[in-house]
C-alpha cells in the first residue's frame, strides 16, 4: 500500500509512503539499500516493521525507486529518528537527495511532529552537507554508537508547520 505525498517537479521525483510491502518491493528495497548503505541498510526483517509501524518513504522517478527514507518515533514526544536515508548511487548529484529529504520532512511536519533526528559518520561530508542544507545542526557526537570506535554525529532539524504531537 502506498500513500501519495508529493510530486517534486524540479527533480522529477514522486515521493510515496509505503504502509506495506509486496515481495518484489521488499527485494528491491533490500538490494538498493545495500548498494547505497552497505551493512547499515535495513534488511528484509526490519523494512516490513518500519512500513507497518513507522514511516517508509520511497522516491520514484519514472516509476523506478531512486531513493528511500526509513523513519520511526523516538521516546521523546514529537521527535522522530531517520534510521536510513539514501539516493541510489546512479541517481546522485542531481538534487534528488535534497528534494526527497525536504518532501519527507514536509510530510512529517504535517503529521504534527516537531523534530527529526539522524546520525551520520563524522567523515561523511556529503551526508552532513545535505543535512545542513535542510536545516539540521549537530547535537552531539555519539561514541561507540555502532560498536567500538564507530562514532556517529547526531544531527537534528526542526519540523515546522505541524499541529503538535
Amino acid at each position: 500500500m502506498a500513500a501519495g505525498l508529493r510530486n517534486l517537479a524540479d527533480s522529477g521525483m514522486e515521493i510515496r509512503r509505503l504502509t506495506g510491502l509486496d515481495p518484489g518491493q521488499l527485494s528491491r528495497l533490500v538490494r538498493y539499500g545495500r548498494e547505497s548503505l552497505g551493512d547499515a541498510a535495513p534488511d528484509e526483517w526490519m523494512l516490513p516493521v518500519i512500513a507497518a509501524f513507522g514511516y517508509l518513504f520511497v522516491g520514484r522517478i519514472d516509476g523506478t525507486i531512486a531513493g528511500s527514507a526509513q523513519v520511526f518515533r523516538c521516546r521523546q514526544e514529537g521527535d522522530l529518528y531517520m534510521d536510513a536515508f539514501y539516493i541510489r548511487p546512479d541517481r546522485r548529484r542531481r538534487g534528488m537527495g535534497r528534494a526527497m529529504l525536504e518532501g519527507v520532512m514536509e510530510h512529517l511536519s504535517l503529521e504534527g511532529y516537531h523534530r527529526l533526528l539522524v546520525t551520520a559518520a563524522p567523515g561523511n561530508r556529503e551526508a552532513t552537507a545535505l543535512y545542513e542544507t535542510a536545516g539540521f545542526g549537530e547535537v552531539e557526537v555519539l561514541e561507540d554508537f555502532y560498536g567500538a570506535g564507530r562514532q556517529r554525529l547526531l544531527l537534528a532539524a526542526p519540523l515546522t508547520g505541524g499541529g503538535g504531537r
